[in-house]
């Protein structure tokens, strides 16, 4: 009965307001773009950058990592008003490298062959809500979205990373691969990965030090279609090796997800451009990976 369950507080210890508390602070924002042999992109990519600063008032610091270039990418970085390192090859390597040697309170990342169509850039997108005080870390959560990630989200993603890491799902948004993100320069680890999987590294860091890490709505945009037949399964180990150290999921568990993954590559590979309506294979790829998914994931405790 009603009448013998506990009270819940409907305030959930909320120190609630009668006025706005948040306040709009101005300080210093770095913008941080790796970039691998991006010449056909990079100054496009740094000058909207210089625009975005510019539009939020803060002084000009864009940085391009060129990540092993073998291009022009730098010598157009530096034309078009950016600061360049070189950095080893890699992206994570490539973050790293650009974090050291910048100081801004804020630091946004923006990927050198991205090609962003809204108003306003990125880079104020992703800086102003940080700025605001409503969050503390973003990643864009972007309106267009080629079918190859959307693969990833509704056949591996959101499965796995929605068992063992279910608080993550509604902070990262519908594009949670995205290399557009941003976050106050305290939230950045002190070492990531030097290949793709940071961006993943990234966000389970900011799932445990961000109190607020929120998607940003963004708009239109196209950036080369460069698959990464490997990285899937790295992200499997790191996700699983994650979920084991904080007690997410028993190690037993852990060493038969392996067999999962391969089911849920094959059910992503069944995929027909000619047969396959893509929103109606989406649905039913999230239900078949997430059948698959079940007998597998015994959680700790």
């Amino acid at each position: 009965m009603t009448e013998d369950r506990p009270a819940i507080n409907p305030a959930l210890g909320l120190d609630l307001k009668p006025e706005r508390t948040l306040k709009k602070e101005m300080t210093t924002v770095s913008v941080v773009i790796p970039a691998h042999n991006e010449a056909a992109t990079i100054g496009e990519v740094v000058e909207e950058a210089l625009e975005g600063l510019d539009g939020l008032g803060v002084p000009r610091d864009v940085l391009v990592s060129a990540s092993g270039c073998t291009d022009d990418t730098a010598q157009i970085a530096e034309s078009a008003g950016a600061r360049v390192v070189e950095s080893p090859p890699g992206k994570g390597a490539a973050v790293m490298a650009g974090l050291k040697a910048t100081d801004g309170e804020i630091v946004c990342l923006v990927d050198g062959d991205i090609r962003y169509y809204g108003d306003p850039p990125l880079v104020p997108l992703l800086v102003e809500p940080i700025l605001n005080g409503i969050a503390d870390a973003v990643v864009s959560d972007l309106y267009w979205r080629p079918l190859y990630p959307q693969l990833w989200l509704c056949g591996f993603f959101a499965p796995l990373a929605g068992s063992l890491f279910p608080e993550l799902l509604p902070k990262v948004g519908s594009t949670p691969w995205s290399g557009q993100r941003a976050a106050r320069r305290h939230l950045w680890p002190d070492s990531l990965p030097e290949g793709f999987t940071m961006d993943l590294a990234l966000l389970l860091h900011w799932n445990e030090h961000a109190l607020r890490m929120r998607p940003v709505l963004a708009d239109d945009w196209v950036n080369p279609q460069r698959p990464k037949p490997d990285l899937m399964r790295q992200e499997l180990d790191l996700l699983v090796t994650r979920a084991v150290e904080r007690g997410r999921i028993t190690p037993d568990a852990a060493g038969r997800l392996g067999s999962w993954f391969e089911t849920t590559h094959g059910l992503m590979a069944a995929y027909d451009p000619d047969r396959d309506d893509p929103q109606e294979f989406e649905t039913r790829l999230l239900d078949a990976s997430l059948a698959a998914l079940r007998p597998y994931v015994h959680v700790a405790g």
